[in-house]
């Protein structure tokens, strides 16, 4: 009867280190995708901003021009 006992104690924790590796994991994967989410939209930030800066820089050209 305790062997009965220690084997389900060890299939109980068992199953709760997997569910605990499960939700880490994803866990893992939602901040990965929020992090690629974040990276790409301050590609984009940086890069509108480049283009405002050229567009501003050729507008001052041409008034120095004229």
């Amino acid at each position: 009867m305790a062997k009965a006992r220690q084997h389900e104690e060890h299939i109980q924790e068992n199953l709760l280190q997997r569910s605990q590796e499960t939700i880490e994991e994803a866990a893992d994967g939602d901040i990965e995708a929020e992090a690629r989410e974040l990276m790409t939209q301050e590609r984009q930030e940086d890069k509108h901003i480049k283009e405002t800066m050229l567009s501003r820089s050729e507008a001052e050209i041409s008034n120095t021009e004229a």
